[in-house]
């Protein structure tokens, strides 16, 4: 382990390391106690090849290129938080494209982040901290990081905007955020309805979490706090895997390659999309 920059040390500070090198800033999260217990063991089966098992709820190469197009804005020596960052497996190729950035992993599952450490290896305490946190209660300095990132994680806190509220209160002026959730599909809600099966958009699914997919509500709550208009993005076209179509979800697919350049903010998109995302200047 390198010994840290200032800039790294005033973000730790308020923070205690366990004995498996986990920073820890968590607080007692009641209102998400059965989506803790289940993502626990969801991690307990994860195989050695954990990609293939990402590619059957994520397109690896769509979000490869999101991650490429979100360091793109970040200055150098940026400083970025990951805000339900689970596996860290978006930074496993931080070595090669962006050497120079530190990434601070934030999730409420510790037993996420002790497989992050198998996944990102010798990147842990060198470019990256593991943080064991909540999304609604950052304890960081104010104004400390150049980007937030999270993907599908804040479609799960129910208290959207004391997220958001959050994110603005640590990132710098100038710094850029970017939030990721699953898309409102007409045409999946369609076809669900037809076959007499459920659409869920927006809260509690019974015995399992919290879900809010991505909708005009949350753009409106974003606007608010950032005072900005706010970009979107739509990604995952042809990534479906309600429907089982996975194949493009692959590191390697040339069908995600393609997904990849097909994403993008226009209207057409939009309505395919299973993906939508939100980005903000601070």
């Amino acid at each position: 382990m390198k010994n840290p920059s200032n800039k790294i040390q005033k973000i730790l500070q308020n923070l205690t390391m366990g004995d498996d090198g986990i920073y820890s800033s968590l607080l007692p999260n009641k209102s998400q106690a059965i989506e803790i217990e289940l993502r626990k063991e969801v991690v307990r089966e994860v195989p050695t090849d954990y990609l293939e098992k990402i590619s059957q709820h994520h397109s690896v190469a769509v979000m490869d290129k999101e991650v490429s197009i979100f360091l793109s804005k970040m200055p150098k020596d940026a400083l970025i938080i990951d805000v339900g960052g689970c596996w860290g497996w978006h930074w496993r190729e931080l070595n090669s494209n962006r050497p120079d950035v530190s990434i601070f992993i934030v999730d409420f599952v510790r037993e996420n982040l002790e497989f992050a450490k198998k996944v990102l290896g010798g990147l842990i305490d060198e470019n990256i901290f593991l943080i064991h946190g909540d999304a609604t209660e950052l304890r960081f300095p104010q104004n400390v990081f150049d980007g937030y990132w999270s993907v599908q994680a804040l479609q799960h806190v129910p208290n959207f905007e004391g997220a958001i509220i959050e994110a603005y209160k640590v990132l710098k002026v100038g710094g850029y955020f970017s939030n990721y959730g699953l898309n409102i599909q007409p045409w999946l809600k369609f076809f669900y309805n037809l076959f007499g099966k459920y659409y869920h958009v927006e809260g509690l699914i019974p015995g399992a979490f919290y879900l809010a997919r991505s909708s005009d509500k949350q753009v409106e709550v974003i606007h608010n706090i950032f005072g900005k208009q706010i970009q979107q993005r739509y990604s995952e076209i042809l990534f479906q895997p309600d429907l089982n179509l996975k194949i493009s979800g692959r590191q390697s697919s040339l069908i995600g390659k393609l997904d990849s350049i097909l994403s993008g903010s226009g209207r057409a998109v939009s309505w395919l999309a299973r993906q939508r995302s939100f980005h903000a200047e601070k």
